[in-house]
């Protein structure tokens, strides 16, 4: 076992021994973080708690560890930023600190780290995930005082006693190290009030040494690079709604959906529906969740008006579109015991059970046949030998009357993403690789995946990570297919990073590596048009330690090394980007599902607001009004309407209407200035859906003068 010291003051070592340095003199943590001892995964690894940096020490707030506890015990983690040399550097590390209370206190004090020994298991020993190497507790326990104290934990080697394999796991590329700090054991069976236990803790340097003869004096600290919430640009800052604890449940992988927008009322607003999940302390089983039903006011913001809580298992996922034809949109739901349910929503918000279907997995709820009304696509892999053949079904509803047809199947595969994912216009499927295959294959709907269709194939340490599949897409427009995955996943810190896998047309695939392991990635990322210039724009939820999480977005996309980025902070935690107008401006919203509050925080965009007109000369000015011909035409997936001013104008309206007459999506709404304007229709309605086949009108009306033509849309 590995020998502790403990020491007061500087007696026991050199100061030119020192390695790395953190002194807090910049007015920063420098990178660290301080979070929740103990705390791990998910919306755990963002519970940071407050502090602030005051002549070059930090003092870090202890209250929110202890609220609500019965037995107040306040721990914390430190954690610091990536670090990036050889562990066998370094043999100890020393801390200056005190604890901001009216007496001592006895409590523990330990280090952990991680190197590329325990990648997948940050900040745990290698050796036992569950064990402290390094660490002063017992029966005495470490006395923390309120005067200032110097400590050090050394590390392998430096006592002449190393046991077996104790160097081994710790050399190695260093990542970070985490010091944990229990803070006041105190009468484990006598309460104690908030006033009794530490409520601060101050840090006045920490420092990682070496071996003296391993170093030449010290070494500089990595740079730290913090993700930047500047909080501007075309979407208004996060405003919060709350609805349900546990709103939208535990994170959601790949394509899996949490909740969606639909009118569920008729009013003509997007409204919310979304899963939750919880937990009873209460109760004999204390997991417990259900689903929720928010209206909108028109202007953005929700309000709770019914929550359900169920026995057994959840929702895992859900696809909201209209499968019956009647304008309204139905509710398919998928639980974990293969158990699909299809649900209409009534006047008055009563849910209808239209069909059950069990022994299922829910692929998706798309328009495939381009008839304007979706489909509801399945699979029946589920309990079937490896062997045995997939099939992609599709459902369909007639005067309430449930047909099933097999669409197309593959051995070893399932289907399991529906999109377009060439840009050629045709809807195509993602066959999943199941168990020892390690083949990624895409067709088009209808066509049996064949050994053509491959478009990744994958070692068995990269299949474990394209399982987490976050989008599929052709982000850099060569025509083939990429996809988006996290670049590492462990169960501690859940995905981390963004790894962009590019397609090549000679074969194989071109990893590019978008964001590091310090990106902290909490959401899918959904890839649409955000801003109407006819380009993909990227949004998900991440973030850092140091800085917190917030919504990302990334105007022209990910794949574009010259992108800007628009980054807005959260407060809480983010899951899942909802995409719809949700103020009737015409514009896409951001609806972020935010569980640790309970609730929905609603970005606005501004687009509209903020769309630049392109002004001629006056000499260059057209002589009248004119609405031009749109282009391409037929189009897919985006058209450009033309529009020339001779004059400003006070008020236009440019708005699309399906052939019945029904508005389909509002364009521009507000004044321009005289001169040649562009604006550019995504082939989306007003809640982000794609539209089907067939011809549209726009329509310009500016200062009550009205001008209409008709355009086309391909399949």
């Amino acid at each position: 076992m590995l020998h502790l010291v403990f020491v007061l003051g500087l007696a026991l070592w050199s100061r030119s021994a020192e390695a790395l340095m953190w002194d807090f003199d910049d007015g920063t943590t420098q990178g660290w973080a301080a979070k929740a001892s103990g705390a791990a995964g998910g919306s755990a690894e963002f519970n940071l708690l407050p502090g602030q940096v005051a002549d070059s020490v930090w003092t870090i707030d202890m209250s929110p560890s202890v609220a609500g506890k019965k037995y107040p015990t306040p721990s914390v983690e430190l954690i610091s930023p990536t670090i990036g040399y050889d562990s066998g550097l370094f043999d100890r590390v020393r801390v200056r600190l005190r604890t901001v209370h009216h007496r001592p206190t006895v409590g523990s004090f330990w280090l952990a780290w991680t190197n590329e020994h325990n990648r997948t298991a940050p900040g745990r020993d290698p050796a036992d995930l569950f064990s402290n190497r390094f660490s002063l507790t017992g029966q005495v326990g470490f006395v923390y005082t309120t005067q200032w104290q110097e400590v050090a934990l050394t590390l392998p080697g430096s006592d002449g006693e190393v046991a077996p394999g104790d160097r081994e796991v710790w050399e190695g590329l260093l990542r970070d190290i985490r010091l944990h700090f229990s803070l006041d054991w105190g009468e484990r069976d006598v309460p104690r009030s908030a006033a009794e236990v530490v409520g601060w803790l101050a840090i006045d340097w920490i420092e990682l040494t070496g071996v003296e003869e391993l170093l030449a004096g010290e070494l500089a600290p990595p740079s730290v690079e913090y993700v930047r919430f500047e909080g501007a640009g075309l979407f208004a800052p996060p405003v919060f709604s709350p609805i349900a604890p546990g709103l939208g449940g535990f994170f959601v992988l790949g394509g899996e959906r949490a909740a969606g927008l639909t009118d569920l009322d008729g009013d003509g607003d997007l409204d919310l529906f979304s899963t939750w999940s919880g937990v009873h302390h209460e109760s004999a089983n204390p997991f417990v969740n259900g689903w929720v039903m928010a209206l909108n006011d028109g202007r953005g913001a929700f309000e709770t008006v019914h929550t359900e809580e169920e026995i057994g298992e959840g929702i895992q996922n859900l696809r909201i579109g209209d499968l019956t034809g009647d304008g309204q949109d139905e509710i398919a739901t998928y639980r974990k015991g293969w158990e699909i349910t299809v649900w209409s929503i009534g006047p008055d918000l009563q849910v209808e059970v239209l069909t059950q279907i069990n022994d299922r997995w829910l692929v998706d709820m798309v328009d495939g046949d381009g008839d304007g009304t979706v489909e509801l696509f399945t699979t029946d892999f589920i309990n079937q030998p490896v062997e045995e053949k997939r099939a992609l079904e599709v459902w369909e509803v007639k005067q309430g009357v449930w047909t099933v047809s097999q669409v197309a199947v593959a051995e070893n595969h399932w289907p399991a993403r529906m999109g377009d994912f060439t840009g050629d216009g045709k809807l195509d499927v993602l066959w999943n690789p199941r168990n020892q295959a390690s083949r990624w294959m895409v067709a088009h709907l209808g066509d049996e995946p064949e050994a053509g269709d491959v478009v990744f194939e994958a070692e068995a340490d990269t299949a474990d990570i394209l399982f987490y599949l976050l989008q599929v897409g052709d982000f850099d427009g060569d025509g083939q297919v990429d996809l988006l995955t996290p670049l590492e996943h462990n169960p501690w810190e859940l995905l981390k990073g963004l790894l962009l896998w590019r397609g090549q047309p000679a074969g194989g695939v071109e990893e590019t590596v978008l964001y590091d392991d310090r990106l902290f990635l909490r959401s899918p990322v959904v890839v649409r048009d955000l801003n109407g210039d006819g380009v993909d724009d990227w949004t998900f939820v991440g973030g850092d330690r140091a800085s917190g999480i917030g919504v990302f977005i990334e105007w022209d996309g990910g794949a574009n090394p010259a992108k800007e980025v628009e980054r807005h902070r959260l407060v809480g935690d983010g899951v899942q980007v909802l995409l719809g107008d949700v103020d009737g401006d015409g514009d896409l919203d951001l609806v972020v599902l935010n569980p640790l509050l309970g609730g929905v925080q609603v970005l606005k965009s501004s687009v509209g607001e903020q769309m630049t007109a392109v002004l001629t000369p006056a000499a260059a000015r057209p002589a009248q009004h004119r609405l031009g011909d749109s282009y391409p035409n037929p189009f897919n997936p985006a058209v450009v309407i033309p529009l020339e001013l001779a004059t400003d104008a006070a008020g236009v309206s440019l708005r699309v209407y399906d052939v019945l007459g029904r508005r389909v999506r509002q364009v521009w709404q507000g004044p321009l200035g005289a001169g040649s304007h562009r604006f550019v229709w995504d082939g989306r309605d007003a809640a982000g859906k794609g539209v089907a086949a067939g011809v549209y009108v726009y329509r310009v009306e500016v200062d009550g003068r009205v001008e209409a033509k008709k355009t086309t849309k391909l399949p």
